[in-house]
């Protein structure tokens, strides 16, 4: 793991091959893709970096919106002399992807977006606050365990523990600091102004049980979008965990 000069990252993988970042969900570090990395980096040089307040990346306080993320990752990207490249990314991973290709289309390859919504509703507008104002006042271990039964099927969870408890204990490394900036990031995206204007290939990821992110959101973006396909994955939100190889699969098939 390196760090310049704020955000850390892992950069890995055949010198010279094509850029792939990895991005993300909210409280999640490079680890979660882990599997993921193991395969693509036998073809693309994979970037994969956290959050501010999140993983090994310091937290400049509590406030933050898709627009401060994106102007953190191209201070990373030009950093590291990266100037066109293909992004994977889920949840909060997919909302910054979104923007990205849309605001730096010419940066931006191709795109798969995984596990997100558009935009928030009220009532998940509320959700958000209640979970922020919890980390307020008792910490990230507030929101630790109802983040993790969301984010893997309860069947997947019983099959899997080992996995259950390291994802908790990714979530809990999360500081309260990052957690609060990038959850109000969440809330307040809204993706329908620049839907039509993300040119590149989108590949959109869906999951059968994802309570955060339902089918429902999708076809919106499938309407707004240019050129974009569509897969149905039998998980709940974290589906490159839950659904490894056929998230893998397909990610090596839509890129190829």
């Amino acid at each position: 793991m390196s760090s310049i000069p704020n955000a850390s990252f892992i950069f890995e993988g055949k010198a010279n091959a094509p850029v792939l970042v990895l991005a993300n969900s909210l409280a999640a570090a490079p680890e979660m893709w882990d599997a993921q990395a193991k395969i693509l980096t036998e073809n693309f040089r994979v970037l994969r970096y956290s959050y501010r307040g999140h993983g090994k990346t310091p937290a400049i306080g509590d406030e933050a919106n898709i627009e401060t993320l994106r102007q953190d990752l191209l201070a990373l990207l030009d950093q590291l002399n990266i100037q066109k490249f293909t992004f994977v990314g889920l949840s909060l991973g997919a909302m910054l992807g979104v923007y990205l290709a849309a605001k730096n289309p010419e940066r931006v390859n191709a795109l798969v977006a995984a596990n997100f919504r558009p935009f928030q509703v009220d009532a998940t507008k509320e959700q958000w606050d209640q979970r922020i104002e919890a980390v307020r006042a008792n910490g990230i271990e507030a929101i630790v365990n109802g983040t993790a039964d969301r984010w893997l099927s309860e069947d997947f969870r019983k099959a899997n523990p080992t996995i259950d408890q390291q994802v908790r204990q990714m979530i809990s490394r999360t500081s309260s600091d990052g957690f609060m900036a990038c959850a109000k990031a969440v809330r307040d995206y809204d993706a329908r102004p620049f839907l039509k204007e993300v040119h590149c290939p989108v590949l959109l990821i869906a999951g059968s049980g994802d309570m955060a992110a339902p089918t429902s959101e999708y076809p919106l973006m499938q309407s707004s979008i240019p050129k974009n396909e569509y897969l149905l994955l039998q998980a709940a939100h974290i589906s490159n965990i839950e659904c490894e190889k056929e998230f893998t699969a397909a990610v090596l098939k839509f890129l190829k």
